[in-house]
């Protein structure tokens, strides 16, 4: 990814639009779909059902959102985290979009990764409209490896309005697409 948010005298550079990382994830995490809030100190482990726990590879899953949470309260400092977790058959967002937090933390764990558009290939309404149709050719779509770690600035983030990043869900192909949303709720 092109932009990194950099540290520099306690503030955020505005220009920046994402943050992302590659790293190594455990093979055996499996498939989870579910949505709730984490107030801070409150256990993970109540993203799953209580049956899911003993499926294979849960225990690695938990311990890996445990670590992207802890990393996530760090940046931001929000009062909760919201937790979303899907398994995508089919494309959730077709559509080239922003989103309307003030960031947002995406890892595809399996199937294709989320696309994105760098910033010189965004087509971007004048004042406060919705996003137009993105005309870019298929050689300008960025994608998110899976297992990387990225954060994406929002729309809601103070001096970032207009500017979020731009992005969409891939079609799955023929695997589907298991993937974590983590969300800063005040």
């Amino acid at each position: 990814m092109r932009s990194i948010w950099r540290s520099g005298g306690g503030s955020r550079e505005p220009r920046t639009e994402s943050l992302m990382f590659a790293r190594h994830f455990a093979s055996e995490i499996s498939s989870f779909e579910r949505f709730v809030a984490q107030e801070k100190d409150e256990p993970v482990d109540e993203v799953l059902p209580r049956w899911a726990l003993e499926l294979p590879g849960a225990r690695a899953w938990l311990a890996d959102v445990r670590e992207l949470i802890a990393m996530y309260r760090c940046l931001f400092e929000p009062a909760a985290v919201g937790i979303r977790v899907h398994v995508l058959a089919d494309t959730m967002c077709p559509r080239f979009h922003t989103d309307r937090v003030p960031a947002r933390l995406l890892v595809t764990y399996s199937g294709r990764g989320t696309e994105w558009l760098a910033e010189p290939d965004v087509l971007r309404p004048e004042g406060p409209r919705p996003l137009p149709e993105q005309p870019v050719a298929e050689n300008g779509i960025q994608i998110m490896p899976t297992g990387s770690v990225a954060i994406l600035k929002g729309e809601a983030r103070i001096g970032n309005e207009g500017r979020g990043l731009v992005y969409r869900s891939p079609a799955p192909g023929e695997t589907p697409r298991l993937v974590l949303g983590l969300d800063w709720l005040s």
